[in-house]
């Protein structure tokens, strides 16, 4: 394979420096001016006061995202509240309709079985007692 021939090392070292090389002057002398002179102005009109466009436009923004965060906080308690009684409907219901169909039947057998339990031990008692 090329890439690992040793022969080639200086050759792909000195293309990677010579590439390397113009992109980090081009970088230097093109972009970072430009980027920096960007930031300066937007710095310069941001400071200037209450009367440039930027104030103006950033007043408006946060006038509108403070409308929509208003709205949504509204929208978010009343669906939240909503949820909320909502739920507590169902659970009462669901309570209600356990209590009347399956603890009621329960109850009952529970209290027939103890009821039945009862009269057994009073009948050994008075077994016990004749003999």
């Amino acid at each position: 394979m090329p890439q690992l021939d040793t022969y080639m090392y200086f050759s792909q070292v000195f293309w990677l420096l010579v590439i390397f090389i113009a992109f980090y002057i081009l970088v230097l002398n093109n972009i970072l001016p430009t980027i920096a002179r960007v930031l300066k102005l937007r710095q310069k009109q941001i400071s200037v006061g209450d009367g440039s466009v930027v104030s103006e436009e950033h007043n408006a923004v946060m006038t509108s995202t403070s409308g929509v965060l208003e709205n949504s906080v509204k929208d978010s308690t009343t669906f939240l509240s909503n949820v909320r009684n909502s739920s507590e409907i169902w659970l009462e219901n669901s309570l209600k309709e356990a209590n009347e169909k399956t603890l009621l039947e329960l109850n009952k057998n529970y209290l027939k079985s103890v009821g039945e339990l009862k009269g057994q031990s009073l009948l050994i008692n008075d077994i016990i007692k004749q003999k």
